[in-house]
């Protein structure tokens, strides 16, 4: 009865707290969009400002620019939504968490750095060209999303195929290993000798399985490289803008410092993201240990993972998808 009251208890906490959030969150939105909108003014200032030898507008700028990096990641976005996902259903140390976010939020700095040194520095395109450009890096991101979908239902649908194999392993190989184990079970040695059975950490001096952290490792580098293309190869379109206004005023080096600096807050509040979600995480595995066995308590992640890989193709597919809509649309209207 115990157990039972403090489940319900914690049931109702989440509940509310759900509620608050799900009531709260589009004030909020609303809000960091008006404070983004008041950081582009006020970056379009400081820039304008240094072209006129203002050193002081320099440290106004990097201020400025670290700030609409943390509210701007606020905001709603695929890269939340792969984040919550993969770290919701897999085991991750705060510390991948955070290498994750970061890495994935300075790659989407270095990305639009590099789209406008390359497109509108070196080569002097003009911005049809960079938006053209633009898209498809875009949609690469997109296309990196649906893989990493494909590869989590993979993953998940891998153990059952694996134990189908082994079930249906030839009638003839069966009987002889079976017959194999009851010859040797008629020889028994005259003095039992206790068994000793290998394990992570069984002391004889031997590695016979790789560690824990090994496996570790080597499921997890594919999927965190997928993720960080998915989220990285979507440059931050504050970014852009204050890399074409640097550009316009024969300021670009202070303009690829605002954007690396962007980059560094997104990283920081997608890391306190993960950190959150790493958090409900445990307490929700601590609530189902309660109630739900250790054998349904895997079957039930399995679906879940699954159930996410699958979401993750689907919005990747729809966000693939309506990339073209816009482009057909947009062209459509410039036809009239």
């Amino acid at each position: 009865m115990r157990v039972t009251a403090k489940l319900a208890i914690w049931l109702a906490v989440i509940f509310l707290l759900l509620f608050a959030i799900y009531q709260s969150y589009p004030i909020v939105l609303y809000q960091v969009m008006l404070w983004q909108k008041s950081f582009n003014q006020q970056i379009s200032g400081s820039l304008t400002a240094l072209s006129q030898h203002s050193q002081q507008a320099g440290l106004t700028l990097m201020l400025i620019s670290f700030l609409y990096g943390v509210f701007h990641a606020v905001g709603p976005g695929h890269g939340k939504f792969i984040l919550t996902s993969y770290l919701s259903l897999e085991k991750t140390k705060l510390t991948q968490a955070m290498k994750i976010s970061l890495l994935s939020a300075l790659m989407q700095g270095v990305v639009a750095v590099s789209l406008v040194t390359v497109i509108v520095v070196v080569f002097t395109l003009s911005r049809s060209y960079f938006n053209f450009t633009l898209k498809w890096v875009e949609r690469g991101s997109f296309a990196f999303m649906i893989l990493f979908g494909v590869y989590w239902c993979y993953q998940a649908f891998k153990p059952f195929w694996q134990k189908r194999k082994v079930q249906s392993t030839p009638k003839i190989r069966q009987i002889s290993l079976n017959q194999n184990l009851q010859h040797n079970h008629k020889i028994q040695p005259l003095v039992t000798v206790k068994s000793h059975v290998h394990s992570e950490h069984c002391g004889c001096g031997h590695q016979h399985l790789p560690s824990s952290q090994q496996m570790q490792h080597a499921k997890d580098w594919k999927a965190q490289l997928m993720i960080i293309f998915s989220i990285g190869a979507r440059p931050c379109s504050g970014a852009i803008l204050v890399l074409f206004l640097a550009y316009t005023l024969d300021l670009y080096l202070w303009g690829i410092a605002s954007a690396l600096i962007m980059a560094v807050g997104t990283g920081l509040t997608l890391s306190l993201f993960a950190g959150l979600v790493l958090v409900a995480r445990n307490k929700a595995i601590r609530l189902s240990s309660w109630y739900i066995s250790e054998q349904t308590s895997k079957k039930l992640a399995l679906s879940l993972k699954i159930v996410a890989g699958i979401g993750l193709i689907l919005l990747g597919i729809t966000l693939f998808h309506s990339s073209f809509i816009e482009i057909s649309t947009g062209s459509g209207l410039l036809r009239r």
